[in-house]
């Protein structure tokens, strides 16, 4: 792991037209070029730029989209996107009549599939409103709608069929009960044409089911149930007729398939790349950033396409403030967890430390002074074990954090022992140091000392990154820079030599170290228009920036106090992770002091309780010590990620 982000290298490739395709494949599959959008520019005469791959991008997009839903009709999953260099479809047209052909073959079996099925499930609701009707002796024919008589046969709940006819007392009607089925009673409703509408509702509220089969189907009710069930048969030959044909063009064309289809969706993304360059008149221009230990292969793989291609290797000079550059930080093993977290507050700046080997060495150290315990600091290390080994499926996406619990972990044992707790017991082990209950002011003063100490280093790391970026105003006058370091140092000794006697540096070298200090932060902006000849020097007037200048300087003073006190926090979860701990002892010899079962059960409980809960808390703190008192001295987060062009399978393979 390097401590600043891999060294880049921008460029501008001057392509002919008719290498632009090539030498677009050759970028996806190196894969290491991060493509600049400068779309925007073209030569006058040239088409406007990137309409021509706009469109071809479309059509390539709907394409595979087509092919798509043509698999999923044939149940093919497309699978993984094949190894090695996939070709680019020159023209969508190219393939499109065969897309259309084999859809409309599918769609044509699909339809015929799905329309068979339909008249099953019309012919089985026939037959389960008949079979009640399976005893009754008349032929349909007889029963059906005249010309002047209108009629229903079906099924009728038993107890409304009084109901019924009370309610019908001045319509002529006539109903007949064929036959009665536990609650249910076969009835025959007769009655004139001319009151169709009235029977029709009253039937309807006393919840009468009538059959109402196409006038195709003649004879008693079994012999219309037999006839169906032919049908259906029938029916379902059709379907297995069908389904066979699918299952043919599944088994002859599903390799062709997924190839078509990776080789469509590999264009559409090319196309949608291409988009991105620039257009002269005869040629393309590509821009892009990679990484200076490419660039020589880049250079020989595109003189092997065409000697006709020019690279125009730009200068970047170092200054990270002018340099656009994205952000590659190649991290492996153990690492890659605290880079996550480091990425997660922001990606460093192109000339800026990268902190991850920082916050490596550090967060474990501030998480086990804060949760020390021989048995709770075991038990994360386990859970760190488990999260690398991938041994839970369901954790596999937090592999990498698995070296973050673990040396939390085992930081947590060592501070254990030092404190001698393990399990929240205090007495079973000797501390090697201090117990943190009984050494509450010097563990709070040791941790402040701590605090001091990172803050320290934090300022050191902010004049490294000043001259790393040759920033030299920031770097001698800045509250980041010489002079706040100054001033934290000064106002550190002055309170030691205040509060220890016969200390060995005179309180007077601290104030004078320190008003100079005052002085330098005070003038730093004067400083830096000074040097970049941005006149007036004082920017707004003198009174302004004396105002503006005194505040800042009060906001430094209170930020150095507030966050020196911050690390007293380390002490303080120290004494309460102690703490809680004997809470649950207490409340266990409550309720069982016998030492049974229920207090083994409350002990239990407790060290589940602290280990999830609290160590929550504690990782919570640890990340704000880092993020806000530590990294904010040094670290500012501007850079972006690289992201370069390739067409691997991560890309390939995003949503299907």
């Amino acid at each position: 792991m390097k401590w600043y982000p891999e060294r880049m290298t921008e460029v501008e490739i001057e392509v002919p037209n008719q290498f632009a395709r090539k030498v677009t494949e050759l970028l996806a599959d190196e894969g290491f070029l991060q493509l600049e959008d400068i779309s925007y520019l073209h030569a006058k005469g040239s088409d406007t730029n990137g309409s021509n791959w706009q469109v071809k991008a479309n059509q390539f997009a709907n394409l595979e989209k087509q092919l798509l839903e043509t698999l999923r009709s044939l149940n093919i999953d497309p699978g993984q996107s094949p190894d090695g260099h996939i070709k680019m479809i020159s023209e969508p047209e190219d393939i499109q009549p065969f897309v259309n052909q084999l859809e409309e073959e599918i769609q044509t079996r699909s339809k015929d599939l799905v329309a068979a099925q339909q008249e099953i499930n019309l012919r089985n609701t026939y037959i389960r409103l008949l079979t009640p009707l399976s005893d009754v002796n008349i032929p349909f024919e007889r029963i059906r709608n005249r010309r002047y008589i209108y009629s229903v046969l079906g099924t009728m709940p038993s107890d409304k069929i009084d109901r019924f006819e009370t309610s019908m007392t001045n319509i002529p009607f006539v109903l007949l009960e064929l036959k009665k089925e536990g609650d249910q009673a076969i009835v025959l409703l007769l009655g004139s044409r001319q009151n169709k509408d009235y029977l029709h509702r009253a039937a309807r509220s006393a919840y009468l089911v009538g059959v109402d089969l196409p006038d195709s189907y003649r004879g008693t009710p079994a012999e219309i149930i037999a006839v169906l069930n032919t049908e259906i048969e029938a029916l379902k030959s059709r379907m297995d007729s069908s389904s066979h044909e699918i299952e043919k063009i599944r088994d002859s064309r599903s390799h062709n398939l997924r190839e078509i289809y990776w080789q469509v969706r590999y264009s559409r993304l090319l196309s949608e790349s291409m988009m991105r360059f620039g257009k002269l008149e005869h040629s393309y221009l590509v821009a892009g950033w990679l990484p200076s230990n490419k660039l020589e292969k880049l250079s020989s793989d595109l003189q092997a396409i065409s000697t006709s291609i020019i690279i125009d290797v730009k200068e970047s000079g170092k200054d990270s403030e002018t340099i656009n550059a994205p952000i590659l930080i190649e991290t492996k093993g153990f690492a890659q967890g605290f880079q996550k977290l480091v990425t997660t507050y922001g990606m460093p700046s192109y000339n800026e430390l990268n902190p991850t080997l920082l916050l490596l060495l550090t967060f474990p150290l501030i998480f086990g002074a804060m949760f020390g315990d021989v048995g709770h600091g075991l038990v994360l290390t386990i859970a760190g074990l488990i999260l690398m080994l991938k041994k839970v499926k369901k954790l596999e996406s937090l592999a990498s954090f698995g070296p973050v619990v673990l040396l939390c972990g085992i930081s947590s044992i060592v501070f254990g022992f030092l404190f001698g707790s393990i399990f929240g017991i205090e007495d079973l082990l000797p501390a090697v140091w201090m117990h943190p209950m009984h050494n509450i002011m010097s563990l709070l003063l040791i941790t402040a000392g701590f605090g001091a100490i990172l803050l320290s280093l934090a300022n050191i790391l902010a004049l490294v990154n000043n001259f790393h970026q040759r920033h030299w105003v920031h770097f001698f006058f800045n509250s980041k820079g010489l002079a706040g370091l100054l001033l934290y140092w000064s106002l550190l000794g002055l309170i030691l030599s205040l509060s220890i006697k016969n200390f060995p540096v005179d309180q007077l070298v601290f104030i004078a170290v320190a008003i100079v200090s005052i002085l330098m932060i005070f003038l730093s902006g004067f400083f830096e228009r000074y040097f970049e000849k941005k006149k007036p020097y004082f920017e707004g007037g003198f009174l302004l920036y004396f105002i503006q200048s005194f505040f800042e300087l009060f906001e430094t003073l209170i930020g150095y106090l507030s966050n020196s006190l911050s690390y007293v926090r380390i002490g303080a979860f120290a004494v309460a992770h102690a703490g809680l701990s004997s809470v649950f002892f207490i409340l266990a010899n409550i309720v069982d002091p016998s030492k049974g079962v229920g207090y083994w059960l409350i002990v239990a409980f407790g060290n589940i309780f602290v280990i999830g809960f609290e160590g929550m808390i504690v990782s919570i703190q640890t990340l704000r010590l880092e993020y806000y008192e530590f990294f904010s001295k040094f670290f500012s987060g501007g850079g972006r990620r690289y992201q370069p062009f390739r067409l691997a399978k991560s890309n390939l393979e995003g949503a299907k």
